[in-house]
């Protein structure tokens, strides 16, 4: 079986400033989950409870700095991009799929001219370069589908 692709894996959160309990490294910052005022369980709450916000006892203890992870779940699929090549390559809707708008405008543009003027004889200008991006786009939408999915992974929880 194949390893797994980059992507899918579970990424730690430790230098995220917009989650909750974050403390950076800040001198005098105490490393506590946000919400425990002097770093212990409130009052008639279990230490490491989630009453507590921390993890459940036998995991990690209650004044450990918590590691949450974020597992990208529906990034864009190579099947359906080539699928949408196929049905609809000709208006551009892979590309609009794969995060290129101006590449499906372009497409749109070329297929759409190409096809309408093909009964006056010129349309063959629009159909060559259209014809050359559509093979072109066989090769390179594995490459750009995992680029997609890795710029996917990186927003997730880069901000």
């Amino acid at each position: 079986m194949a390893p797994e692709p980059e992507y899918y894996r579970p990424v730690p959160l430790d230098n995220d400033p917009s989650r909750a309990g974050w403390s950076g490294n800040r001198p005098g910052a105490s490393g506590r989950p946000a919400g425990s005022p002097f770093g212990g369980a409130p009052f008639g709450a279990r230490s490491g409870g989630p009453a507590s916000g921390g993890v459940p006892s036998g995991d990690a203890p209650f004044g450990a700095p918590q590691r949450p992870v974020v597992t990208v779940v529906g990034g864009k699929s190579l099947l359906l991009a080539y699928v949408l090549w196929f049905l609809l390559g000709w208006l551009g809707v892979h590309k609009f799929y794969l995060r290129q708008p101006v590449w499906g405008l372009i497409y749109l543009g070329l297929g759409g001219l190409g096809w309408s003027l093909a009964g006056v004889g010129i349309g063959f200008l629009f159909l060559i370069p259209w014809a050359l991006l559509m093979v072109l786009d066989i090769v390179t939408m594995p490459f750009r589908t995992a680029f997609v999915n890795a710029s996917i992974a990186r927003s997730a929880w880069v901000r």
